[in-house]
């Protein structure tokens, strides 16, 4: 495969929406050998779809625009990181201060997670609408997710990138493969803030004294007391230092400069910064990534899209000419042939075995030929798939023709397979002729020509029988031996 993408990841669906917003804005890229080789895949239309996007991309350089594009990303990403760290160890130095005047534990514990928090509860509501609404492309990752898509843009303006953050777009656009991924860069930085914050908070107490208060104009000591205990009964069991009823009571009163009363204060506000805030990000970015993956690994592309529903019969035919399956043999194979009927009453039949598609049947042998004389003889149709063989065999075994024509591409070189279906179709005739189609310099340079006799002669179809004039293939369906 011209890609080093895994076969199911989404980079190789990108590439292919890629390939697909292009294609339905230009004109279709060179698809010839693309189209060859996406049918020779064993699998459904996305399989062909995929494997057909990874043959056209080799002239476009859309595999390297997704690289660098991601590598891009992902440095976003670490710089962001390294700037929420050290914007929340500035937030904790601006609520600490420089020692000299008491810490109010009251606002400072709600001045470094009180954004946290909020912004936790408009994404956990955030997501609850997502689940309620039909949403599209990255806009469930909300401002954060745009503003990313943006600046990775902004690093990368080449012509190649112009459509990938609108290619990822759609293909992210159903379901919450794109909530889950922002998400998780989203609790990533806010868990960088948060460390940044908790650890400016160690660092300040470990080099600075501070004294701790709280204060109310209208609120009971109790409030406070409670509001302490609650918030400390989990990073007590952790084995954070936690104030009691006592201390709470006596830092209302003044500020608290007792060292075990410090520690106990330090402890808390540490142990609620760890539990309430780096935990709980660290948690939900984990779990969004993991989700994440599983969503990506579960995409499939919309092939109701117009893009891919036009290559649906180019990719997935009906019938598809079986071509040569064996390497070409020292000697051509001679498959068993019975003698043929002595009475038909079938009339005059034509039929096509694996013609390339740019002859076009039954046009090809009946075009030169006008409305009735053409009517003369019957088509018999292509005989490409197991199915249109099994059909014709039965039919010519209840009514034999009197005259058959099989045409087939002198081009392609002759095989078991095609000399016993001949073989077998000349045993239901009363007479047979071969019609060497599609001859040109290239099959006689080949020794084409020479093959397909050797392997009729084989079959007891000896040089007569061989025609490579479409007229005296027609002449000869219409008028018999007559013809000459």
């Amino acid at each position: 495969m011209p890609t080093s993408f895994p076969p199911n990841s989404l980079s190789l669906r990108w590439l292919a929406e890629l390939v697909r917003r292009h294609e339905e804005r230009h004109p279709p890229l060179d698809e010839a050998r693309a189209h060859a080789e996406a049918r020779a895949v064993a699998g459904d239309l996305e399989a062909r779809v995929l494997r057909r996007a990874a043959v056209l991309e080799a002239a476009s350089g859309w595999r390297e625009a997704i690289r660098r594009w991601q590598g891009r990303a992902r440095l976003v990403l670490v710089l962001a990181f390294a700037l929420a760290f050290v914007f929340g160890f500035g937030a904790a130095a601006g609520a600490l201060g420089d020692g000299t005047r008491p810490v109010n534990v009251v606002w400072t514990l709600g001045g470094l997670l009180g954004v946290h928090l909020l912004s936790l509860l408009l994404w956990l509501a955030s997501l609850m609408l997502q689940g309620r609404a039909q949403g599209g492309a990255l806009q469930h990752g909300g401002l954060l997710g745009r503003a990313w898509l943006a600046l990775t843009g902004w690093l990368d303006r080449s012509r190649e990138a112009a459509d990938l953050p609108l290619a990822l777009g759609g293909l992210l656009g159903s379901g919450r493969s794109a909530a889950w991924g922002v998400g998780a860069a989203n609790h990533a930085l806010w868990f960088g803030a948060l460390s940044g914050a908790t650890l400016g908070v160690l660092a300040l107490l470990a080099t600075r004294r501070y004294g701790f208060v709280w204060e109310t104009t209208i609120l009971p000591a109790d409030t406070f007391v409670a509001l302490s205990a609650a918030l400390g009964a989990l990073p007590g069991m952790l084995g954070f230092p936690v104030p009691d009823a006592a201390t709470v009571l006596a830092s209302g009163d003044a500020p608290m400069l007792d060292e075990a009363g410090r520690r106990a204060w330090a402890g808390w506000l540490v142990g609620a910064m760890t539990i309430y805030g780096v935990l709980p990000r660290l948690a939900l970015a984990v779990l969004c990534f993991g989700l994440w993956r599983r969503a990506t690994r579960a995409l499939a592309l919309d092939l109701g899209r117009p893009g891919y529903a036009r290559l649906c019969p180019l990719l997935m035919p009906d019938s598809e000419r079986i071509g040569v399956r064996d390497p070409e043999p020292a000697a051509m194979p001679h498959p068993q042939r019975h003698a043929a009927v002595a009475h038909g009453d079938g009339g005059a039949v034509a039929v096509a075995l694996e013609l390339g598609d740019d002859l076009a049947w039954p046009h090809a042998l009946a075009g030169a030929r006008d409305a009735a004389v053409a009517s003369a003889w019957q088509d018999g149709g292509r005989l490409d798939s197991r199915e249109q063989r099994r059909s014709v065999r039965a039919r010519f075994a209840a009514h034999p023709p009197v005259r058959l024509v099989v045409a087939v591409d002198a081009r392609q070189t002759p095989d078991r397979g095609s000399l016993g279906l001949i073989a077998e179709l000349a045993d239901h005739a009363q007479a047979t002729r071969i019609w060497l189609a599609g001859v040109d310099a290239a099959a006689e340079q080949a020794g084409r020509l020479r093959q397909w006799r050797e392997g009729l002669a084989g079959i007891g179809l000896g040089e007569a029988a061989a025609l490579a004039d479409a007229g005296a293939a027609c002449g000869w369906l219409e008028r018999g031996d007559e013809a000459r």
